[in-house]
């Protein structure tokens, strides 16, 4: 081994950790101590951190439909009374929020958004209509949650072929 073999050693090296993070501390007379971590595996391996953004905005829109319900309504133009709106909104999203914070590889939370998702869509397309005065809101909130149904189909997707690798 010559002196310009270390980087390339030391590259390779370091790119296996980054696979496997897993480390061999030697000992004198006794078997060595080998320390590992679970690894989560997607592609790509950012969708976890997408898992996790879309449960941080699954808590904030689960906080205003929890503590601001008829906020909701008047930006809406919803007619549902207060505990619906607390129970089909908030507690939907914040439960669903909570629990991509816990664990954002929870594939079966994604595919319940998605769900929650077309939910959402139903509402949102019943409220686009002339009858209701904040009907371009409705309109507007209509696509943005068409976009997030996307982003929540893609990632839910992704994550249902998440691989552990554990030691």
């Amino acid at each position: 081994m010559t002196w310009r073999d270390i980087p390339e050693r030391t590259g390779r090296a370091l790119e296996n950790f980054a696979r496997s993070p897993r480390i061999r501390i030697p000992r004198p007379n006794r078997p060595p101590i080998q320390l590992a971590t679970d690894h989560v595996r997607a592609k790509p391996a950012i969708t976890p951190q997408i898992s996790m953004m879309i449960g941080m905005s699954a808590i904030g829109l689960g906080v205003w439909g929890t503590l601001f319900p008829n906020s909701v309504k008047r930006t809406l133009g919803v007619k549902a009374s207060t505990p619906v709106i607390r129970a089909l909104f908030g507690a939907r999203e914040m439960w669903s929020g909570y629990s991509l914070a816990g664990d954002p590889t929870k594939a079966g939370v994604l595919w319940a958004r998605v769900g929650g998702d077309i939910f959402d869509i139903a509402v949102l397309t019943a409220l686009d209509n002339p009858a209701n005065r904040k009907r371009r809101t409705a309109r507007a909130a209509l696509g943005f949650v068409m976009a997030v149904t996307a982003l929540d189909i893609v990632t839910a997707a992704r994550m249902s072929a998440v691989q552990r690798n554990c030691v």
